[in-house]
């Protein structure tokens, strides 16, 4: 195994790293492209498995044959410990503690390490509450018994009932309070499987669809969301901090739900939209996206983050237009999908990680 000992070092951590050893290896093109932005700050990249250490003192990578060759074939080495962490790890496995050991050691050894672990869905309502931005978070509960959530019911009409550490729409659901005291439920992901799920019911029957809940839920008002061709909208605003810490628009991708759809996710059956696209067709309707609304909105949560959490990079936000033309921040995505985004946003977003990296590493 080749050891690199000196100059710069960007430490990616990630599980797409071959488990066989192999000697020549060319990763996803997402981590090319930051190795090229980081090659104009003067910076190495390597890519490593933080759940595969053996020891922390010297780490086990992958880095370019050629560092001015980043496209090209990458091999193993022994590196020291890097000098900044993109922490690139799934959520799920995040979640689960995956890069737990990697985190104490970036602390231990004061290397700044993005992105940090950021508060859930219940801690960012209150989060954005004490940062005087409650009037972008919809009104929310935490989700106690079957008479609180009838209660929410007759105040609101329409609810949406998720999971308070929930992903990819599943088990979010939604329900309506209907004229004859009966609640319409509906879910497109209930228990992982990627399909409709529908029931109606009477009050006394809502006790048993709480009881059936496991984990912590949320209760959230339902929003009366945009729609263009009769189908729900929402965007995903993703945003990334630059070279000189400040936060850039990455891109905004409009998601439409399927039709009666509850979540607008892809596995879930939504389908994503360009925003010209969208702004064409809502314009077909006499209708307008408040594009500079969505970002204000965005960069004043994203903001308010890196004040509370210095190494925060990268967030993205699911963004809300209700009819009456108000934006709500529906939830935030500390690690959101970049299939989501087209080429040109992922050349900016690997720019700005570069830079953002190179930042970190002489604040």
């Amino acid at each position: 195994m080749a050891d690199y000992p000196d100059g710069l070092w960007l430490g990616i951590a990630s599980t797409a790293v071959p488990r066989d050893g192999r000697r020549r290896w060319r990763p996803g093109v997402h981590y090319r492209r930051i190795a090229r932005a980081a090659r104009r700050h003067g910076m190495r990249v390597c890519l490593f498995d933080p759940g595969r250490q053996a020891e922390w003192s010297r780490i086990s990578a992958y880095v370019p044959v050629d560092s001015n060759r980043p496209d090209g074939d990458w091999e193993p080495a022994s590196l020291r410990f890097p000098d900044v962490i993109y922490e690139n790890v799934y959520v799920h496995l995040a979640v689960k503690g995956y890069s737990a050991a990697l985190r104490a050691q970036a602390r231990r050894r004061g290397v700044p390490l993005f992105n940090p672990m950021l508060p859930g869905k219940w801690q960012m309502v209150g989060f954005l509450r004490r940062a005087q931005l409650h009037h972008l978070v919809p009104e929310t509960e935490m989700l106690t018994t079957a008479d609180a959530l009838w209660r929410a019911l007759e105040r609101w009409r329409i609810v949406y009932v998720k999971p308070s550490g929930g992903y990819g729409g599943v088990n979010v659901h939604r329900l309506e309070l209907l004229a004859d005291g009966h609640v319409r439920m509906r879910a497109d992901r209930r228990g992982g499987r990627v399909r409709a799920w529908e029931r109606v019911v009477d009050r006394r029957r809502l006790a048993d669809f709480v009881q059936s809940l496991r984990g912590r839920y949320l209760v959230q008002r339902g929003l009366r969301l945009f729609r263009v061709n009769g189908r729900r909208v929402d965007f995903r605003v993703v945003l990334h901090r630059d070279h000189q810490g400040e936060w850039q628009l990455i891109g905004i991708v409009p998601k439409m739900a399927a039709p009666d759809g509850v979540v607008t996710n892809i596995i879930a059956g939504g389908e994503r939209w360009t925003l010209e696209k969208l702004e064409s067709a809502a314009k077909r309707e006499g209708k307008e996206v408040p594009v500079g609304d969505l970002v204000r909105a965005a960069k004043s949560i994203a903001e308010a983050l890196s004040r509370r959490y210095e190494t925060v990079g990268l967030v993205g936000f699911d963004m809300a237009v209700e009819e009456d033309g108000h934006v709500w921040m529906i939830e935030m995505n500390p690690k959101p999908a970049r299939s989501l985004l087209d080429r040109s946003m992922l050349e900016k977003l690997a720019a700005c990680q570069a830079g953002f990296a190179h930042w970190l590493a002489h604040r």
